[in-house]
């Protein structure tokens, strides 16, 4: 595997000495994917820690971040399935949100999302992190009066191909939902209204086929309309009280 110069540029701004530059170019020719190998990627405005504990940062879930950050929360704001904390620490370094509850059911991948956290500087007073399944984990002080609830969840069918370059690397409980793909945005989609305010939004990152679907179970919600990707797929659930 011939490494294209950019990636040769990034991989050297890492290695410390010739022997390290060795070891991170041989991982990556072995296949491991360029974001874990350098173990830091960019997201909007931030550069965040990664390894194969959480799932590497997209520039999907970027338009997922910058739907929430587009609402202009002020008040409480919850992350399910938080994973290395991208997007609550994209909503905390870019609104006033006074409360970021951020979530995940993988110990392994909190300690990834409070690395990322403590790196925020200030905005960081403001999140807190919580283990556990969806809103199992979500403080019960919030119910009801959550102003944003933001996930990206498993979206993908078992039956469903990925590269290998994703599956062979990236953790399979953030990717696999179940038989259908739908099995965890079903979940929030039918428990978020309890947890919000009146008039609070969920927003979901979803597969583009799923438009439709994901659509027809928001029937406790006012409004809902799903937003295209920077590809111009399908992508983003918006869904208001």
């Amino acid at each position: 595997m011939s490494l294209p110069a950019h990636e040769l540029r990034w991989i050297r701004e890492r290695a410390r000495n010739e022997r390290e530059l060795n070891e991170l170019i041989a991982r990556r020719e072995g296949g491991e994917p360029l974001q874990y190998v350098v173990a830091r990627w960019g997201f909007r405005t931030l550069e965040l820690y990664v390894d194969r504990r959480v799932l590497i940062p997209r520039p999907e879930t970027e338009v997922v971040a910058g739907a929430v950050i587009d609402l202009d929360p002020q008040n409480v704001v919850v992350d399910l399935g938080t994973g290395s904390g991208a997007i609550a620490c994209a909503v905390a370094a870019e609104t006033n949100a006074a409360r970021i509850i951020a979530t995940d059911a993988s110990p392994d991948a909190l300690d990834v999302a409070r690395a990322n956290v403590a790196g925020l500087g200030q905005p960081a007073l403001r999140v807190e992190i919580h283990e556990g399944e969806w809103f199992s984990a979500v403080p019960d002080d919030v119910r009801g009066a959550v102003e944003v609830i933001v996930s990206n969840p498993p979206y993908v069918a078992e039956h469903e191909e990925l590269p290998s370059e994703v599956i062979d690397w990236e953790p399979r409980g953030a990717l696999i939902a179940g038989p259908t793909g739908l099995e965890s945005i079903a979940h929030i989609v039918r428990h978020a209204p309890e947890w919000l305010a009146p008039g609070g939004a969920l927003v979901l990152e979803i597969a583009p086929h799923q438009r439709d679907e994901v659509l027809a179970m928001c029937t406790a919600f006012a409004r809902c309309e799903v937003r295209r990707d920077l590809t111009g797929r399908d992508r983003v659930l918006v869904a208001r009280g």
